[in-house]
């Protein structure tokens, strides 16, 4: 019922079409319907009969009567598309409008890959059946009902056969169609899980090729491929045994109808057109019946997709509940206190009891071995995550009180892994600061020490970018990436180990454009000598405080930084670094 509800919101906005397509159905059924009839009086009257001029009239009714039904059948699939491609168009544009607005936990939960499928897939699939059903759904028991109230007309002892046939005949139906309902889920996560392995090795295949895992990941493709296609087919060998099976007993009613006929007609009770008309009927009640089948199915699987389009729609967006009209306090310390996070489903704490103090314009470097919980410990502030324990101020305000797009304005993040979007360099820019002019854009690359890089090229601003930006290195993608961020002057600006990709002198030649910035400063770095300057240094380790203070303070009273940062000179020293 929820699903209804669903489609019937959006078909409202369609109403005129979504109405008048049945309306055109019905018109042409019910042609369909009448066309046995009066080729049984043709025959009946006209070639059996003699009445030679009758065959004419009743020809040109029954031109007539087609070519309405033919009109009427072209506008309701007309119209039936009209109304399914729009509902399509709409759903996706609503669902994306959503996934925009998910937290990092969300997309986490559903998985890209599955979003990916119930936006695509799963949309055409419902839009499908709703083409299908403004016509089938209407279509198949008016023909239905309408075929054998034709047969009763004509006479009574032929209706007995249907009366024999047709409890058989949806008993049938029914079985099959009950074996293979549970099976359209199935087949969808089978899809799923195809899709997530499809886009893990499209989006990783330089990896694959560097290491040469050709074939252990077609192996992989092959497998999860295998896998679908096995539940697929287990749902279509169900239904191919449902069209033979219709047809058989369908067709046994039509041989006993002319074999019943055949006694009839030689004791005078029935005409030759009459049989005619009724074996039309027997047909027509044979291809309601497929279409009913047909629309049952589609609904089933509709249904299935359904469930997970409504999962996207109905999850809770966190940015929908804290629309406070708060803003961010314009000065104001960042402050975490007793902050604790543990990601959704997981039993352990990934970040236990943090606690500290940064002023605004101070910078803080964050220290750790990988999986410390550096980079989850920064996704916190524009709460990318919601922390799970504690909590963490700006100017004595709980960020859980800030209206989340003004907190997420103020704190920009060059994240970890740099994305860059196909398109031109002042695109991306554009993504920092939507109406940024030229001189904004070159200012911002000269402090990322890209401007005379992305000048040099031929078209300026204005060179594109290609799909996961493979046409400029990594080091370049840092620093765009940083401009982009820094274009939009946030309050907090976040640098998630995204200096990894350039040398140590273009790195220091940045950090000294940053450090002119009055903006308060995150790094995750790591290499010591590169953040020693920062106001405060945080290290943790397994998702707990090490230490915190400036580097000095450090040196002085902490074994493992002093450890840390020796290793680090030392290493350095023999030209390992």
């Amino acid at each position: 019922m929820k699903s209804i509800r669903i489609i019937l919101q959006f078909l409202k906005k369609h109403l005129t079409l979504t109405l008048l397509a049945p309306l055109c159905v019905i018109i042409e059924v019910t042609a369909e319907l009448v066309q046995p009839k009066i080729m049984s009086e043709i025959v009946n009257r006209g070639v059996i009969g003699g009445e030679t001029d009758i065959i004419t009239a009743l020809g040109l009714k029954m031109l007539i009567i087609t070519l309405v039904g033919v009109c009427a059948g072209v506008f309701s699939i007309y119209a039936a598309g009209q109304v399914s491609y729009a509902f399509g168009a709409d759903m996706r544009t609503k669902m994306f409008t959503r996934i925009q607005k998910f937290s990092f936990s969300n997309i986490d939960r559903l998985q890209t890959g599955s979003l990916i499928t119930r936006i695509t897939s799963d949309v055409t699939q419902v839009q499908n059946v709703i083409q299908a059903s403004m016509r089938l759904l209407f279509r198949a028991p008016f023909m239905f009902i309408g075929a054998i109230v034709m047969v009763f007309m004509l006479d009574l002892k032929m209706a007995y056969i249907l009366i024999i046939i047709l409890p058989i005949l949806l008993f049938t139906i029914i079985y099959i169609l009950k074996k293979t309902f549970p099976l359209f889920t199935i087949v969808q996560q089978k899809m799923d899980k195809f899709n997530t392995v499809v886009q893990e090795l499209l989006s990783g295949i330089r990896v694959v090729k560097a290491y040469v895992r050709e074939q252990g990941e077609r192996e992989r493709f092959e497998a999860s491929n295998e896998d679908y296609i096995a539940s697929s087919l287990k749902v279509s060998k169900l239904i191919i045994i449902m069209m033979p099976a219709m047809s058989f007993i369908m067709n046994l009613g039509v041989v006993g109808v002319l074999w019943f006929g055949e006694y009839e007609v030689a004791d005078g009770r029935l005409n030759v057109g009459d049989i005619m008309a009724c074996t039309n009927y027997m047909t027509q009640i044979l291809m309601s019946l497929m279409m009913a089948q047909r629309v049952i199915m589609s609904i089933t699987q509709a249904e299935a997709s359904m469930v997970r389009i409504n999962e996207v729609l109905e999850t809770e967006c966190e940015l929908d509940l804290q629309s406070t009209g708060v803003s961010v306090p314009e000065e104001g310390d960042l402050e975490f206190n007793n902050v604790s996070f543990r990601y959704e489903g997981s039993n352990k704490d990934q970040l236990s009891n943090i606690s500290f103090n940064i002023k605004k314009g101070e910078t803080l470097a964050i220290l750790g071995s990988t999986g410390s919980g550096k980079s989850t410990l920064v996704n916190l502030i524009p709460r990318f995550y919601d922390v799970t324990e504690g909590s963490i101020k700006i100017g004595g305000k709980d960020i859980r009180e800030i209206d989340r797009k003004s907190l997420q304005d103020s704190v920009g993040i060059v994240m970890q892994n740099t994305v860059l979007f196909s398109g031109s360099i002042a695109d991306n820019m554009r993504m920092g600061k939507e109406d940024a002019t030229e001189e904004e854009m070159i200012d911002a690359l000269k402090k990322a020490d890209i401007a005379d890089f992305v000048l040099s090229l031929p078209d300026g601003l204005n060179h594109k970018i290609e799909q996961d930006a493979t046409n400029i290195s990594g080091g370049q993608r840092q620093r765009i990436s940083i401009a982009r961020t820094l274009i939009s002057e946030p309050d907090i600006l976040i640098l998630d180990d995204s200096l990894s990709a350039v040398d140590l002198i273009t790195e220091s030649k940045i950090r000294k454009a940053l450090n002119k910035l009055k903006m308060t400063k995150i790094i995750i770095a790591q290499r010591i000598s590169s953040i020693k300057d920062a106001n405060k240094i945080l290290m943790i380790e397994d998702g707990k405080m090490l230490c915190y203070g400036s580097h000095d303070e450090l040196y002085k009273t902490s074994a493992e930084y002093k450890e840390v940062y020796d290793s680090q000179v030392q290493s350095a020293e023999e030209g390992k670094l």
